[in-house]
Order: structure tokens, then C-alpha cells, then sequence
């Protein structure tokens, strides 16, 4: 039977009837059309998963790693490891890549703001680099050091904002040394929960904590009176649940899924397992704790009580 050409508004259409052929034609058209919809070839890799084609997919998958990355989306790019893992666990060689890369740019952000620092004092001029050897086909490698610039003005548009808030989170991970941040990326866990699932529940032990990847949670907990109160709302960027990890203390809120929410999720069992064959990694988590700690659950409960921060 002649099916006519695939329409990409139809494409959950066809996923329900598990026509994937005509699902993988209307994307492609679509990407064709878009090629800069970065979801579009995410949705073209989890399809390639379903029909059974893993190659693929991965290599989809990788271009979209390599993308975020190089965006310093690193939250993003751990997300869509994740899912390689997923397709075939034996993959390590792309958290690997991952992490060589994430360390390569961290170095080419020193070197420039070298070079920035250089050339205020000694005048504008025009700085050379030189040619990087070509990257290996599919490698996420690591782009040619950038020209040093100031730093731009705040923006007051708040795709911007949401932007440099995500790639502000995503910073966590480079202070990792090379060794430590390639297991990380390994052991960090990807869940997703749906309105109104209760991630995590005041009083419970902390036995980890999350990075919001996609979507939004509620804070909720309850006023001296024992009246149930949302507390705040949190989204992509940003992180909750460590300081009952860094402190051992219990859980002082419950966290709850306002809308379908991606975390990342990085587990204290890790974490201890990871410091003790890398000893700096708990100067890079006592940094953390420290930057965190006005920005915190706890704070927000304590001024709501009107308790000691």
C-alpha cells in the first residue's frame, strides 16, 4: 500500500503504530529543514535505538555530546552519555572522550585568560594559535584555544540567563582531575520522574544529590505550625539534595516533580569511592560546599522559620 510521503507532524503517529521507517524519513526531512534544532537528532537517535540500528544511534548520539560539550553544557552532554551507555554499557570509550575533552577546554579557558591578561597590559594585538592536528572522524575533541576577549556585560534576556546559569552548574564537573572526572561521568546517573513523583523526602538519609538537566521540581515542606508549604521552585542548572551528602544530615525538605524532570544524579558511595583514589577530589567537594552554602535548601528553611542560617 502507497503510504505518501512522511509528514514530521505526524511523527508520534507513526512511533505508535512502530512504523519506524516513516518515522526516520519524516525526522530526517525535518532535520534537513532545521538543522540547527539540536532536539531534532536527539529524537532521531532514541528512534534509531527502538528500530535496533545502536551504531547509529551512538554516533547520533555522539555528535550531539560533542555539540553540548563544546557549548560548555557538560549537564546536557553527561545526559546523552548516559543514553549511549544505556544502548551498549561496553561504550566507555565515549566517557572517556568526554572527559578529555571537558579537561582540554578548561585548559584552553586558562591559556586565553593568560593571553587576555597579556594583552591588556601590553596592548591590543593580534594573537596566533596554532593549527590543532585534525581530531580522529566522530572524536569529541577538544576546538582550537579562543581568541581572548573581555568577559561580555550581564544580559538581562533570560534565554541568556538560563544559559550561563546551566553552563555555571555544569562547572562542577571540570574542577574533577582528568582521572576522577572520567568516573564521575561513568557513575553519575541519569533518572527522570513526572509530576507529582516526590524525589527525594524530608527526614530521609542523603545518600546523594542531583543537577536539574531538563525541567522543574518543587521544594515543598512545612511552617511551624506543621501546615504544608512549597518552599521554592528549582530549575535546569541547578542543584539540591548536597548538603545532606557533604554533611551527612538528613534530608530537610521533600523534593517533588513539577513538571517531567531529567537529573543527574551523583551518589555519596561514589563520590567516597572516587576521593580515595584521588585525594584532591575533596578539596574540589569542600570548594563546592562552600560556594553552595548560601544557596542552599537549608538557608531558605532556616529564613522561612526565622532560625540561624
Amino acid at each position: 500500500m502507497f503510504k505518501g510521503k512522511p509528514r514530521f507532524e505526524q511523527l508520534d503517529e507513526y512511533l505508535l503504530r512502530r512504523d519506524y521507517e516513516m518515522a526516520l524519513e519524516a525526522i530526517a526531512e525535518e532535520i534537513k529543514k532545521r538543522p540547527e534544532n539540536f532536539n531534532l537528532l536527539l529524537r532521531q537517535a532514541e528512534i534509531l535505538g527502538m528500530t535496533g540500528d545502536r551504531e547509529k544511534a551512538i554516533g547520533v548520539y555522539r555528535r550531539l555530546a560533542r555539540h553540548y560539550a563544546q557549548q560548555g553544557f557538560y549537564a546536557r552532554a553527561i545526559a546523552v552519555i548516559n543514553k549511549v551507555l544505556r544502548l551498549d554499557a561496553t561504550r566507555q570509550d565515549i566517557t572517556k572522550e568526554l572527559a578529555a575533552f571537558i579537561a582540554a577546554q578548561q585548559e584552553n579557558e586558562k591559556a586565553a585568560q593568560v593571553k587576555l591578561k597579556t594583552a591588556e597590559k601590553k596592548g591590543p594585538e593580534k594573537l596566533k594559535h596554532p593549527v590543532p592536528p585534525p581530531a580522529p572522524p566522530d572524536a569529541i575533541s577538544a576546538p582550537p584555544p579562543p581568541e581572548p576577549r573581555p568577559q561580555p556585560a550581564p544580559t538581562t534576556d533570560p534565554a541568556q540567563q538560563q544559559a550561563e546559569k546551566e553552563r555555571a552548574a555544569s562547572r562542577f564537573f571540570v574542577e574533577f582531575p582528568p582521572g576522577g572526572l572520567e568516573q564521575l561521568l561513568y557513575a553519575a546517573a541519569v533518572r527522570s520522574f513526572d509530576p507529582p513523583e516526590v524525589i527525594v523526602k524530608e527526614g530521609d538519609p542523603g545518600t546523594s544529590f542531583f543537577l536539574i538537566e531538563d525541567g522543574e521540581v518543587e521544594v515543598h515542606t512545612q511552617d511551624p505550625s506543621g501546615k504544608p508549604l512549597v518552599l521554592a521552585q528549582l530549575g535546569a542548572g541547578e542543584f539540591f539534595g548536597e548538603v545532606s551528602v557533604l554533611t551527612g544530615k538528613p534530608r530537610t525538605a521533600t523534593i517533588v516533580a513539577r513538571t517531567p524532570v531529567t537529573l543527574i544524579e551523583i551518589s555519596s558511595k561514589d563520590l567516597d569511592r572516587i576521593a580515595r583514589q584521588f585525594p584532591e577530589v575533596r578539596t574540589v567537594l569542600q570548594r563546592f560546599y562552600e560556594r553552595r552554602a548560601q544557596a542552599t535548601v537549608e538557608v531558605m528553611l532556616a529564613r522561612m522559620r526565622g532560625g540561624n542560617a
